[in-house]
């Protein structure tokens, strides 16, 4: 009976360690899907190599047409609502560089942006951080006393 209880609880705790290896990586991907290209030293920003039209929208699609690929696509969230924002960076033959935001896929003017990639705000990434830490917790603690008492 121990030996089946010391089995389960190994088993319970590489079940949630493979859980958490296998979700952690999925939060780290914000390159748009029509984009081919190579990242670069700025955080969130990859270098033009090939853009897909099928996955632009329609006013990225008339932006591209009238002024060909950017040099630089840029990620950002906007502040109030979170919605994805991309900034198209082109750079000129004398160095000038010009900037076309795309708001949830719409040409915009002027959008508040916030360098954090995360669609969730600060006060809902604070409560899942305190509930993963007290998840994990609940998880590995009975785990232990199990392997503890063995």
């Amino acid at each position: 009976m121990q030996r089946r209880l010391d089995q389960t609880a190994i088993r319970f705790l590489a079940a949630i360690l493979t859980f958490i290896a296998v979700l952690a990586p999925s939060g780290c991907v914000f390159k748009p899907a029509y984009l081919q290209g190579e990242k670069t030293d700025v955080p969130h920003r990859w270098k033009v190599e090939q853009l897909e039209i099928k996955g632009l929208s329609d006013d990225q699609r008339a932006t591209l047409e009238q002024r060909g690929p950017p040099t630089f696509v840029r990620f950002f969230r906007a502040v109030q609502t979170r919605d994805p924002v991309f900034e198209w960076i082109y750079i000129g033959q004398d160095d000038s560089v010009e900037l076309v935001w795309f708001a949830a896929g719409k040409r915009v003017e002027d959008v508040a942006v916030d360098s954090d990639p995360s669609a969730f705000r600060s006060t809902t990434r604070r409560r899942a951080r305190i509930a993963l830490l007290v998840g994990a917790g609940a998880a590995i603690v009975p785990a232990v006393v199990l392997l503890a008492n063995r």
